[in-house]
């Protein structure tokens, strides 16, 4: 059997469009020009509460409108209650499933895409918590009990994800203040912060807020990301992409770098390492097939750019996680994502 049969039985994770189809999107993009300056922000998110609301909290299907990589003013609690795929939240790409719960900061570039068959909907499959930087900083200095917070809110701006068992629970309280509505709501709410501030977490960017957010390539950057979220990591060329979106390979560069503050071939590493962990957590599939799968041309390449960016190769990325999950499913997914 060969390596793109075997990864074809991966399960949810496995890419959920081949080159032809995922770049569909971007070809539709060939004849738009960029929007001019202050026209609009492709990507922001405009979040309105509801009259008489201090924050928001709502629950959303995928696919929906509003899920999608962009960027807003607010903080967001986000749980993911069911599915799998890849998440990027800043510049980190990682794997995610059901229950992950995670804190960003404002003004930081996230989404979450999950495989999907044609017409499949995960109904329910976001629940969102979001607040205002002004309502939490007057919180704080109000109640003194929650002084702890400011320590987390300064953490998430390069997003962090809850660990352990108390993520589970904190999870179980954000769905919950859906059931309620006034006094109670604000008192759940509440409630789940105080608990935030003694919750672990792991923090997940190495880099912030992008200055670069209200740059005019970023309504097309925006939608190549999506595609290429969605897409076969060994199929991914950087020439490809350039000549379906009617650009030569420098100005598609320069184009992804102003618009995500980073190189094409960084984002692109860090898609394929993501890709590699699952399979070397997943499969039999051996370690040269692996790396010949999520697209590195040979094993010393691989193991190379792995080791930068997982601080283990892949051999001992793999044992690590067959122990862990062993041990403890828990503590296996902190690690694997």
């Amino acid at each position: 059997m060969s390596v793109t049969q075997k990864s074809q039985t991966q399960g949810a994770f496995s890419p959920i469009a081949n080159r032809a189809s995922a770049l569909g999107t971007l070809r539709s993009l060939q004849a738009k020009a960029p929007v001019s300056g202050n026209a609009t922000r492709p990507v922001y998110e405009a979040i309105h509460a509801e009259p008489n609301t201090s924050f928001r909290w709502h629950q959303h299907d995928y696919p929906a409108p509003v899920a999608r990589w962009n960027h807003h003013l607010e903080y967001e609690l986000h749980l993911i209650t069911k599915g799998e795929g890849r998440a990027i939240i800043g510049d980190h790409i990682g794997s995610f499933g059901p229950r992950q719960l995670v804190l960003v900061g404002p003004d930081l570039p996230h989404g979450w895409f999950s495989p999907l068959k044609p017409g499949e909907v995960l109904t329910g499959r976001d629940v969102v918590l979001q607040f205002s930087a002004q309502w939490i900083e007057t919180l704080t200095t109000l109640c003194p009990e929650l002084a702890g917070l400011r320590n987390l809110l300064q953490a998430s701006t390069l997003g962090i994800e809850f660990t352990g068992p108390e993520a589970l629970q904190m999870g179980e309280k954000l769905v919950a203040i859906g059931t309620v509505q006034g006094a109670a709501k604000l008192a759940a709410c509440l409630g789940l912060l105080a608990d935030l501030t003694s919750a672990p977490f792991r923090t997940l960017s190495l880099k912030g807020e992008n200055p670069a957010l209200n740059s005019p390539e970023m309504q097309r950057m925006s939608n190549v990301i999506t595609s290429l979220m969605a897409m076969d990591p060994s199929e991914i060329r950087h020439d490809h992409l350039a000549q379906d979106l009617g650009l030569c390979a420098s100005t598609f560069s320069r184009q992804f770098r102003a618009a995500t503050g980073d190189t094409f071939m960084s984002f692109l590493h860090r898609l394929r390492v993501c890709h590699a962990c699952h399979l070397l957590a997943s499969s039999p599939l051996s370690i040269t097939e692996i790396g010949a799968a999520s697209g590195f041309n040979n094993l010393s390449n691989f193991n190379r750019i792995f080791l930068r960016l997982r601080g283990c190769t892949p051999r001992e990325y793999r044992r690590h996680a067959r122990e862990m999950t062993a041990l403890s499913p828990a503590d296996a997914t902190e690690f694997l994502n």
